[in-house]
């Protein structure tokens, strides 16, 4: 459905707004509580400042009593603009690309749920409350759901499809330097599962005073692996999401618990229920794009957890039986042990491929491979993870070997 955008000037600032329904695109209506004051609705939520004052009293001057008076059965305007949720990400939702801002858009949704002021969470009923004048955004409110933030600073390949745009979102800064290389993966379909997310973190390890979370390091890699095979012109589906993270350059990435799914959906704290979301979402994803000389592989990534004193390479399971499974897991091991022979000479390299009969594995259709990162628990192993650069050559042989598993 085609977008309208309505513009309407307010103290000299244009505000976009999106019309779709009598809800989405407005201002937020509500009511007093009995004995209220502006003040005191205001800060019910969390709408303090002389800017959210004046719009309260210019947009509602012709509801208020005597002294600015509130009527109880009147319905107020707030500084809150009504806009919808895409499912995929704050950002692409409001065509903004500040993801601190984003980040502050949901811990406001989050906290007006958590208050009850909000019926539901913005995941679930695909509304989100935007206080565009406590966030000091009024000037980038261009909310047309659906397209990309102009983040690369060029118009975007007309080719890449919605998923794609959706990606570069993700991608952060890192979007910025996206641009599509060869076709060498033309038609090919991948779904990438970076483990564990949202209530749970995975295996932590420690290090000068900073826990170091699995799934942290693991969306890392598979943010970057994910850009590295787009450029290849592969279509690729990113299952486990956080809209505020981005391809990150520091050593130690923060916890957060704010991933969702690909479709939106909150990710379970029940471990069955969680490894179920993922696989019937990269199931129905491949029936729907199973077409024909399409090429599909699934890639889940992980980092593993033992004893302290372990030193462990990047190691892959494939599902028992499966012989392409042990194909494509065997040239990403091989790719892996050339670039360490070539970088590390004797170093040596002790990854391994072997089959496991993993609930991801043996509930999708499309062939899979599950990858071990390393040892969050060993120090020499952490400095695999916490560097960018080598964040980036991890994605970057993996890149290799899955050109190398298809004869690229």
């Amino acid at each position: 459905m085609r977008i309208i955008i309505t513009i309407i000037s307010l103290f000299a600032i244009n505000f976009q707004l999106l019309c779709v329904s009598p809800e989405v695109g407005s201002y937020l209506k509500v009511s007093p509580r009995k004995g209220d004051a502006i003040i005191n609705l205001l800060k019910r939520y969390s709408l303090e400042g002389q800017s959210n004052m004046e719009f309260f009293i210019k947009r509602n001057s012709n509801l208020l009593g005597p002294q600015n008076g509130l009527f109880m059965h009147k319905e107020y305007e707030l500084p809150i603009l009504v806009a919808s949720f895409n499912g995929v990400n704050i950002r692409t939702s409001l065509n903004i690309s500040d993801y601190n801002i984003a980040k502050k858009i949901q811990d406001y949704n989050i906290s007006m749920h958590s208050k009850k002021l909000k019926k539901h969470d913005y995941r679930t009923d695909k509304i989100l409350w935007v206080p565009f004048l406590e966030l000091g955004i009024e000037n980038m409110m261009q909310i047309k759901q659906g397209d990309a933030p102009s983040k690369t600073g060029a118009k975007q390949d007309d080719a890449l499809s919605k998923n794609a745009i959706r990606n570069l979102a993700l991608f952060g800064d890192k979007s910025s330097a996206f641009k599509k290389t060869d076709s060498k993966l033309q038609d090919h379909i991948f779904y990438l599962i970076a483990g564990h997310g949202g209530p749970d973190p995975g295996a932590i390890g420690y290090r000068d005073g900073n826990e170091l979370h699995e799934h942290q390091y693991a969306y890392d890699v598979t943010l970057r692996l994910a850009k590295k095979l787009m450029e290849s012109g592969a279509e690729v589906f990113i299952i486990v999401q956080d809209e505020s993270d981005g391809i990150r350059e520091e050593k130690y990435l923060p916890k957060s618990g704010s991933e969702i799914l690909i479709n939106g959906d909150s990710i379970s704290s029940v471990q069955v229920t969680r490894l179920k979301q993922r696989t019937d979402i990269v199931n129905e994803l491949y029936r729907k794009n199973n077409k024909k000389g399409s090429k599909h592989l699934l890639i889940e990534t992980h980092v593993d957890s033992r004893i302290t004193d372990k030193r462990i390479d990047i190691f892959f399971y494939h599902q028992p039986d499966s012989d392409e499974g042990k194909r494509f897991c065997e040239a990403l091991l091989g790719t892996i042990k050339e670039k360490y022979d070539k970088n590390q000479p004797g170093r040596g390299y002790s990854g391994t491929v072997s089959a496991r009969n993993l609930y991801t594995l043996r509930n999708t259709t499309p062939v899979g491979v599950y990858i071990e990162l390393g040892n969050i628990q060993n120090a020499n192993d952490q400095i695999r993870l916490i560097e960018p650069s080598n964040r980036q050559a991890i994605a970057n042989w993996l890149y290799l070997g899955i050109l190398k598993a298809y004869n690229k």
